[in-house]
């Protein structure tokens, strides 16, 4: 019987508590906890270790040759990569929640694990879809192929934008309830500007192609100016608004975005309510599948990171990207999709005749229209939909429209996407 694989974890915080109680309390099979380190060890916490387990200094453990694998949830970009790089050089493998290092530094990262012979599991970084992972490198070894993946994967924005919806409420009258709930960091930038949703992005970008490049920009918007006029427009419509990740595969180039959207209130993504994240699939053949669980919590990142460790103890093959093939991102401009407006406009005639002559000079087909009450002596909310159009053509005529002497204000845009499952 082989001895059991030693492990160090690195942060003590909510995860890094659920991660110690299912190793030195619950016990996993093949794995034995020897140590645990953080900066802040006076901090009362709901599980008991023996003291010579705890450490302030990261660099014991990551240098400890009886250590076999360094598990890192510090978060951050360092001394969390300092941490996983010289683990790694030091012969070990390495288990990580940290979306954000591994999208900006995964290059780094992803190519010594690949000279190294070493393993990063980082199922954790994606608690929504991470039983999805292993799926997505097939991808990348040309085993399996996707035409597309439309993901929520920020429970946070999820949340604000379903109790906007459900309960008719403000933006920040959401996000204060999230913060109340523990589901909204003080500063939730990176949930609500979509930063959160790009990173994870990225990395499942390097999975599907198998490539460990760092990704090229592309467009990312959040949810910051989602009003409760336009969810209630949506339902009118019979959509709902997400904040989704798109990645879309087109002969080897691929179309890559986060942005709000409107999707079909009985479709998947579109019903998903409260800090759930989902997945919906197309792969080459045109089949469709979904995926929906819990977007974060410390159980389910225990959980994950808990797959990724047994996984290394019973030798299995950790997904993760492992050649220096180059990215192809294609223009945004490119892509072609469905949209809806919100504009505010003066009251009086012909002007729905002045934007409609403009966008039939960008060949943009109006599929709707929705003309409202005046909510204001300035002006009225027109609210259209189009047929499938050109992002270029769209951007540019209203550019144009927005110029009009009749449109008292920037027109809203928000893409429509046709979720299937």
């Amino acid at each position: 019987m082989s001895p059991n694989k030693k492990v160090a974890v690195i942060g003590f915080g909510n995860i890094g508590v659920g991660v110690v109680r299912a190793l030195y309390e619950n016990r996993v099979p093949g794995l034995e906890l020897v140590s645990v380190v953080d900066i802040d060890l006076k901090k009362r916490r709901p599980v008991k270790i023996p003291k010579e387990y705890l450490s302030t200094d990261w660099q014991s453990a990551v240098n400890d040759p009886k250590i076999d694998i360094i598990v890192e949830l510090i978060g951050g970009i360092e001394p969390s990569k300092t941490i996983l790089m010289q683990a790694m050089k030091n012969g070990k493998d390495v288990v990580t929640a940290n979306k954000k290092l591994l999208a900006v530094e995964g290059k780094s990262i992803f190519s010594l694990a690949a000279k190294s012979g070493r393993r990063v599991g980082f199922r954790a970084s994606f608690v929504g879809c991470h039983s999805l992972i292993h799926e997505f490198q097939q991808a990348g070894t040309a085993a399996k192929k996707f035409k597309r993946i439309y993901a929520i994967l920020n429970g946070t924005s999820n949340y604000i934008l379903s109790t906007m919806s459900r309960d008719d409420m403000t933006f920040k009258a959401a996000l204060r309830e999230a913060r109340e709930k523990g589901l909204a960091e003080r500063d939730p930038s990176d949930d609500i500007d979509g930063i959160d949703t790009a990173n994870k992005i990225r990395i499942l970008l390097n999975l599907i192609t198998n490539s460990y490049q760092t990704v090229p920009s592309f467009t990312v918007e959040g949810i910051r100016n989602i009003t409760t006029q336009d969810i209630q427009y949506a339902e009118e419509l019979g959509y709902s608004i997400k904040l989704v990740g798109v990645i879309e595969q087109t002969d080897g180039s691929f179309a890559v975005g986060v942005h709000p959207t409107l999707l079909p209130e009985s479709s998947l993504l579109g019903s998903l309510e409260g800090a759930y994240n989902g997945t919906e699939l197309e792969d080459e053949y045109g089949v469709i599948s979904g995926l929906v669980a819990p977007g974060a919590g410390v159980y389910p990142t225990t959980d994950a990171v808990v797959k990724d460790l047994s996984d290394i103890v019973e030798g299995r093959p950790l997904p993760m990207p492992t050649s220096p093939v180059p990215l192809t991102i294609a223009s945004t401009e490119d892509a072609e999709r469905r949209y809806y407006l919100r504009f505010s406009v003066q009251n009086k005639s012909g002007v729905l005749a002045q934007i409609c002559n403009i966008f039939w000079k960008y060949n943009i087909s109006i599929a709707g229209v929705i003309q409202k009450e005046p909510v204001s002596t300035k002006f009225v909310p027109v609210v259209m939909t189009t047929y499938l159009a050109k992002e270029r053509n769209i951007q540019a005529a209203l550019r144009k429209v927005d110029k009009l002497a009749v449109i008292k204000a920037d027109t809203k845009l928000i893409r429509i996407l046709s979720a299937n499952t």
